[in-house]
Formats: C-alpha cells, sequence, structure tokens
C-alpha cells in the first residue's frame, strides 16, 4: 500500500468502506484524490447503493459534486449549524455563501502578461519509466498548471525537478543555467520549494508545532543561522500575519490545526526559504471554500513578488481560476498546452484522456 500514489490509496479505501454488508456509509473527502474519471465511478456506486436502501452521508468541500450526488444538505460554520436545504433549493455558489458566511465571488486567470523572455525554470527531455521526453518552460512570476488523469506523471515529474526521483535522461535549468539536483537538499539550495500533494505525509511534522514547521527548511538550508529562539520566532509571527493561519499561538501542535491553516503552514515553510521556483501539489485539497480563496490570493501576489508558481491540480475549477497557462499530460507525456484565454474543462479532458491518438487510431 505504502507503494501506491494518494488517489489510489483513497480507491482502497473506498472498496474496503463497501466490502461490509453496512447500512449507514459515511464518506469523508472520498474525491479529494481523484479525478473527474474516477469521481464519476464513485457516484455511479453512491447512487446504486442508495438504490439498495444504504444511507450515505458524504462530505465535501467540492460543492459541485454536493448538487450533483445528494438529496439534501447541510452546511456547518465554526462547528455550528447554519442551514439544512433540499439539494433542488440551491445552487453551488449559494452554499458557498452560506459556508463562508458572505458573499463569495469567482475570479479567473488571465494571461500571464510579464516577461516572456524572463525563462525561470525549465525542463528538457525528461524520461524515466513512466515520463516520456517531457519539455516545458514556466517564466519569472507565472502561474503555470499541470493538468491530467491519475497515473498522467505530474506528480512524478514535480519529483524530478525537486530531485526526489532520478530521471534516466533530461536537464532542469534555473534561470537559464542548468542545475545538479540530486536530492532535495541541492533542490532548496537552488531555491526551489516543493508543497506536497499529501501534507500530512511528507508536508508537516504534525507532533510538532507551527514554529517547527515554519522553520524547519530555513534551519536546513542555513544552519546555525536563524537558530536564535527569537529571530525564528519572528519569522514565525510573520507568517501567521501574512498567511492567516488561525492558531492559538506559535507553540500550537501542527496536527491540532485545520486542513487550510495546515497547508498555510506547509506553505509558510517554503516562503521563509526564500524559494523563487514554488511548486504546489494539490494545493487546496480537503481545503474548505474561505480558506481556498485565502490561498488563491495568497498565490496570486507571491506570482506578483515574481515568484514562479507551478500548480499540479486534479481539481479542474481550480485550473480555470488561478492558472495563466496549462500542460496537460497523458500516461507520461505532455498531450497539450492552453493559455488562460483558451482554457475550459472540455479542452483540459481532450488532451488529459490524449483524444486526439485515439482518434488517430481510429
Amino acid at each position: 500500500m505504502r507503494e501506491l500514489k494518494v488517489a489510489q490509496k483513497q480507491m482502497v479505501e473506498i472498496a474496503k468502506a463497501i466490502s461490509f454488508n453496512v447500512e449507514l456509509l459515511i464518506m469523508d473527502e472520498p474525491t479529494s484524490a481523484l479525478t473527474g474519471r474516477e469521481t464519476k465511478i464513485l457516484f455511479d456506486l453512491i447512487a446504486n447503493l442508495s438504490g439498495q436502501g444504504i444511507a450515505v452521508v458524504f462530505i465535501s468541500h467540492r460543492l459541485k459534486e454536493l448538487i450533483d450526488v445528494c438529496h439534501r444538505v447541510t452546511v456547518l460554520r465554526d462547528g455550528a449549524l447554519v442551514a439544512v436545504r433540499g439539494i433542488k433549493e440551491v445552487t453551488a455558489h449559494d452554499l458557498a455563501t452560506l459556508m463562508v458566511g458572505r458573499e463569495v465571488t469567482e475570479t479567473h486567470a488571465s494571461n500571464f502578461a510579464g516577461d516572456s523572455a524572463a525563462v525561470m525554470l525549465e525542463v528538457r527531455n525528461v524520461s524515466d519509466g513512466l515520463l516520456k521526453d517531457v519539455s516545458f518552460q514556466v517564466r519569472r512570476g507565472e502561474i503555470l498548471g499541470f493538468s491530467g488523469l491519475i497515473g498522467a506523471g505530474r506528480t512524478e515529474l514535480m519529483e524530478v525537478i525537486f530531485g526526489i526521483r532520478k530521471p534516466r535522461t533530461g536537464q532542469v535549468l534555473i534561470a537559464g543555467k542548468p542545475a545538479t539536483i540530486r536530492s532535495a537538499m541541492d533542490a532548496i539550495r537552488a531555491d526551489l520549494g516543493f508543497v506536497t500533494e499529501d501534507r500530512k505525509e511528507s508536508g508537516l511534522v504534525l507532533c510538532r508545532d507551527v514554529h517547527e514547521n515554519s522553520n524547519y527548511v530555513i534551519w536546513q538550508k542555513t544552519p546555525g543561522f536563524f537558530k536564535g529562539r527569537k529571530a525564528s520566532m519572528e519569522n514565525t509571527r510573520r507568517m501567521i500575519d501574512r498567511l492567516a493561519i488561525r492558531c492559538k499561538s506559535p507553540a500550537q501542535a501542527v496536527g491540532n490545526l485545520s486542513g487550510g491553516n495546515q497547508q498555510k503552514v506547509a506553505l509558510s515553510k517554503w516562503l521563509l526559504s526564500g524559494a523563487q521556483v514554488l511548486v504546489l501539489d494539490e494545493p487546496t485539497r480537503g481545503v474548505d471554500v474561505g480558506a481556498r480563496q485565502e490561498l488563491y490570493q495568497i498565490i496570486r501576489e507571491l506570482a506578483d513578488e515574481g515568484v514562479t508558481i507551478v500548480i499540479v491540480s486534479s481539481d479542474l475549477p481550480e485550473i480555470l481560476t488561478i492558472c495563466e497557462r496549462v500542460i496537460v499530460m497523458h500516461e507520461g507525456r505532455v498531450t497539450g498546452e492552453l493559455n488562460a484565454s483558451e482554457l475550459n474543462e472540455a479542452k483540459v479532458m481532450y488532451y488529459a484522456t490524449d483524444v486526439q491518438v485515439a482518434e488517430k487510431g481510429a
């Protein structure tokens, strides 16, 4: 099991849950790691279970899913009951407003307007057992998205860039210069940052406090320099204020924070490290609507400051909302590239399923 990706683990967990002769099935964020194809399989299964008289409690931050799969919806905010509605009485926008307690506005990214010649990160002809001759560029201050189905190779590509995965062939360039990145420590020294897809498994030390987690990378990068309690505590408080991390104090254990605040702590350690290229793998997985909007705002601010952002996401609305350009992958290959003005869900899925190859084969 430990060798499976997060999405594959999720499918096994779902299979385990439905294998029992249950009368009530509770699903807590069951689609958080799934792409559209796997989500549809799950929804068909839920409809089948419901038809057999099994009651299903479906918990999700993806509001369209609630509309698609549920008969009735209950909204909670800060531990209190806000509303109970029949699903035909509300829209996804209504639910978002109830959850946040204020009007929620949706935005869509525009095309990158910065210096197209200021290439900050370049990947050339990367191949291994999964990846097949992958090349791309991303400019300083650009927000580049990666989309695709489970198994497309997006996370594996990011692991190559960050030195976690060893490619057979290929090269990584930082600001036009070849970079030798054989380990995560090499990547950190090259001013790269990587917020991993599973914050609890590889992004945070849950039993340690906000202060230690926020300063962890900079302590590794500059040993001895920032270990003074006063300086590191000032860093922590600065990140708490900047990212609006809701915690009792810097001494609170990260494991006791909400998912959104955990994600902000995971981000804070890379901001303190001075990362100039920041890879965010599934940055809002399991994060509520309000925290999601806050994270999007932080990402845009970082890009405005010149930080290069690469986002891997299985959430198509997220890709449309935040990314100025999107690269789509299928089975280890780049199959499409779209600017924000060209983006829609149909085009992304066209490339994600590699329809053009199927059409040629036909």
